[in-house]
C-alpha cells in the first residue's frame, strides 16, 4: 500500500510561475521616449538641448524686463505734492516779475507827470484862448458885426460891400477867411442867413477852371446854379451865393465887383 501512494505523488505536475507585473502606462511612455532619445544622433540631441536652453534664457530675460517695468511704474506717493509745489513756486515767481514790471511802469508814469502837466496846461491855454475869441466875437455880434456860431465854426456876415479881394483881407485881419462851404448843413445855414448876393471864399484866379477855397479846404461839394463854370468865362474868377435861388445858388463874377461877404473861422476846440 505504501509504494502506490509514493508513485502517485511523483506523477503530479507543479503549476507555472505567475508573469512579472507590467509597469504603469506613464512609465511605459517615458521609457519609450528615453529609448527614442537614445536612438537620436548626437548632433540632433545637441541642437535640441541648445534650443531648450535658449527658450529658458528668453523666458528669464522677459520676466526680468517685466519686473523692471512694473518697478519703474510704481508711483511715488510724493510725486503729486511735489508737482503742486513746483506749480506754486512757478506762479509766485511769475507774479513777482509782473509786480516788478508794474512798479517800473508806475515809476515811469511818475517821471512823466511834469511833461503831462505841461501839455495839459498848454491845451488849457489854447482852449481858453479859443473861448475868449468866441466871447469877444460874441460881443462884436452885439455891436452889429454879425458873428454867428454854427457847428464848429464862427461866421461873420457883413452888412456892407467890398470887392472879393478886400473882403478876404478883412477876414484874414480877424484870423479868418472868406467862408468855405463843406457840407449841406453849412450851405443851408448860409443860404437862410443871407439876403443879398454875398462873396464866398471860392476862386479860380490861380489856375483857370481849378476852383479852390481860400482857407485851404478841399473842394468837396459844389452848388453851382448852372453847372461848374468853364475856363472860357473870362474875368469871372470869384464865387458868390445868390440867396434868391434855393438849393443850387452859386454864381461867379468879376472879383472887383462890390458885394457883401461872409468870413469863417474854424474852431479847433477839443471837447474831451
Amino acid at each position: 500500500m505504501a509504494p502506490k501512494a509514493k508513485g502517485k505523488g511523483k506523477g503530479k505536475e507543479e503549476p507555472p510561475p505567475p508573469p512579472p507585473p507590467q509597469p504603469p502606462a506613464a512609465a511605459q511612455s517615458s521609457w519609450k521616449h528615453r529609448l527614442k532619445l537614445k536612438a537620436l544622433p548626437p548632433r540632433l540631441k545637441n541642437m535640441l538641448f541648445a534650443t531648450f536652453a535658449f527658450m529658458c534664457f528668453c523666458i528669464f530675460v522677459g520676466s526680468c524686463v517685466g519686473y523692471a517695468q512694473l518697478a519703474l511704474k510704481k508711483k511715488n506717493p510724493l510725486e503729486e505734492p511735489l508737482q503742486g509745489v513746483r506749480k506754486t513756486i512757478a506762479k509766485a515767481h511769475k507774479s513777482q516779475q509782473l509786480n516788478y514790471a508794474g512798479y517800473i511802469q508806475v515809476a515811469d508814469e511818475v517821471l512823466q507827470l511834469p511833461k503831462h502837466l505841461a501839455e495839459s496846461e498848454k491845451a488849457y491855454g489854447h482852449r481858453k484862448a479859443k473861448y475868449q475869441t468866441i466871447f469877444k466875437k460874441g460881443k462884436l455880434s452885439r455891436s452889429g458885426d454879425h458873428w454867428e456860431v454854427f457847428g464848429r465854426s464862427l461866421f461873420y456876415i457883413s452888412d456892407i460891400e467890398k470887392t472879393w479881394y478886400d473882403a478876404e483881407n478883412f477876414c484874414t485881419s480877424r484870423d479868418a477867411h472868406l467862408t468855405s462851404i463843406l457840407t449841406d448843413d453849412e450851405q443851408f445855414f448860409l443860404s437862410t442867413q443871407l439876403s443879398e448876393p454875398t462873396w464866398i471864399g471860392l476862386s479860380d484866379e490861380n489856375v483857370e477852371g481849378d476852383w479852390e477855397w481860400t482857407d485851404g479846404s478841399r473842394v468837396i461839394t459844389q452848388y453851382w446854379s448852372r453847372g461848374v463854370p468853364t475856363p472860357l468865362d473870362d474875368y469871372s474868377d470869384c464865387a458868390f451865393i445868390d440867396p434868391s435861388v434855393d438849393g443850387l445858388n452859386w454864381e461867379h463874377s468879376d472879383c472887383h465887383q462890390l458885394r457883401r461877404w461872409v468870413c469863417k473861422e474854424k474852431l479847433d476846440i477839443d471837447e474831451t
